[in-house]
Parts: C-alpha cells; structure tokens; sequence
C-alpha cells in the first residue's frame, strides 16, 4: 500500500513539474497572431474601417499622453481588448508611398534573456523583403518553420495571413 501512495506521489509532481516546464516554453508566439487573427477577422476589418487613413503621422492608441487621448480612442481600445489580446496599436504611414501601417501589437514579454514583440501588422502596400535582411524574414505560411525561424535572436519573421495583414514575431 505504502508503495501505490508513493508511486502516485511520484507520478503527480512529475506531472505538476512537466506542466509547469511545458508554460515556460509555451510563450505567446507567431503562430498564436495568426490563429487570433484567423479567429477574428472582422475585429481587425474593424480597426481599419474605424481608423481608415490615410495616416499623416504616428499615432498610438493608447496615447502615450493620457492627456492627448480622446474618449472614441478609449471606449474603441476598451471594446477592442474586450475581444482580442492587445497592448497597444500603432499608425503610421509608410514613407512617401501613401500607404498605412496598422501594428496591432498583441504581446510584449520577457522570456529568459529575450524580449519578444508579437504583432499583427496590416500593410497598405504589398510586403516584400530580400535576402539582404538577414535577421528578418517572410515566410508565406504561418508554421513551424517560421517559429523555429525567431528562436535564435535577434531576429523577427513576418507570416502573410492575406494580402494586407501579417503576423508577426520579433526577438531581441
């Protein structure tokens, strides 16, 4: 008897000790974006149709300024975080070409020596990267290539979701 209770106790703290290794390596990553950005079209249709462009400068909602922030910019932030993980959401144009960035980042966290920003980025304009940016890479699917892709920082990886929205992970 005495030994069914201690191979039990055995068997639990191994499971406790896996399942609390497993969430140490199970960190919010780019294949997360997509899945929330698959799971909610219509949350991320809405943001550009809420704030269509085009963007003159950058902005930020939450307003770094608590000052500057209007309440549309709060009750919209509120509803959207009711729905979706985000931390904050970034707009700005993209050079002279006339075309919107909308970085829509998701989560921001420390894992060990690492810092990691995970995103979904809508592009105005097509995205395309060469090879000349080592560090950083497009991959056309959202799998286990790209994330294998950031795991030796620094680097960052882009997954087309559709032709104007990328998920997006980098590591620092």
């Amino acid at each position: 008897m005495a030994s069914g209770a201690f191979r039990f106790a055995i068997a639990f703290f191994a499971m406790v000790f896996s399942a609390s290794c497993g969430k140490e390596r199970n960190q919010f990553t780019i294949l997360d974006a997509a899945a929330v950005y698959e799971s909610d079209r219509a949350v991320f249709a809405s943001i550009r149709t809420v704030y269509p462009g085009p963007y003159q400068d950058f902005t930020r909602i939450p307003n770094r300024n608590p000052e500057e922030e209007t309440r549309f910019d709060r009750d919209f932030f509120r509803q959207l975080r009711d729905q979706i993980p985000v931390e904050f959401i970034d707009f700005f144009p993209i050079g002279s070409t006339g075309a919107d960035e909308i970085n829509v980042v998701l989560k921001r966290y420390q894992h060990g020596d690492t810092w990691n920003t995970v995103s979904l980025i809508y592009f105005g304009m097509e995205l395309t990267l060469s090879d000349e940016h080592g560090d950083m890479r497009m991959f056309k699917d959202c799998d286990e290539k790209a994330l294998a892709w950031v795991e030796t920082p620094p680097r960052a990886a882009f997954c087309r979701l559709n032709s104007n929205w990328y998920a997006f992970q980098r590591v620092e």
